[in-house]
């Protein structure tokens, strides 16, 4: 649900920013008509302020969708419980501190094995880290200790495979 928020967030901007640019060009249009390019020169300012912020998310949220398929190329969406949760001390902004995770990886036939992913985290999201929480994860099939946080998992899935654990394991 986030996830969708923030596209529709970048479609809001993406918008907005076209129509501005759809009026500076317009302007910029009218200025170099009526007094030539020299004229409309200080209006490419405006609009290189408005292309540089838009290339940026463009290519950020280009660059999440890229990765986010790598890994599921060769990975399995499954989850993980946290064992451990160590702060690295590493701070990725004022509101993004970056962890290491010791996790308890299911697989899909039940069995688990012991793994570790060091992630960026919000330091509001840093309370809701303790030993058994689930994470969802993709891990590679061929190299199970390339483990990474699974951003678009499937909840319905992921509580099924915890209640099939659970359940094989004696756990309430």
């Amino acid at each position: 649900m986030k996830q969708d928020k923030n596209y529709l967030s970048a479609i809001l901007i993406v918008a907005a920013t076209g129509f501005s640019l759809f009026i500076i060009m317009q302007n910029f249009l009218t200025k170099t008509n009526e007094r030539g390019v020299s004229a409309g020169l200080p209006l490419m300012i405006p609009t290189l302020a408005l292309l540089i912020p838009l290339a940026i998310i463009i290519i950020t949220m280009i660059s999440r969708e890229v990765r986010y398929k790598k890994a599921l190329a060769n990975g399995v969406k499954s989850v993980g419980l946290i064992r451990k949760v160590t702060e690295t001390g590493k701070k990725y902004s004022r509101k993004l501190e970056e962890v290491k995770l010791e996790l308890d990886v299911l697989e899909q036939n039940g069995n688990k094995f012991l793994g570790q992913v060091t992630t960026g985290i919000r330091y509001a999201e840093l309370e809701f880290l303790k030993e058994g929480e689930p994470v969802p994860v993709i891990y590679k099939l061929d190299n199970k200790q390339e483990i990474s946080i699974d951003r678009k998992p499937n909840v319905n899935e992921l509580k099924d495979r915890i209640n099939n654990y659970k359940t094989q394991n004696n756990i309430k």
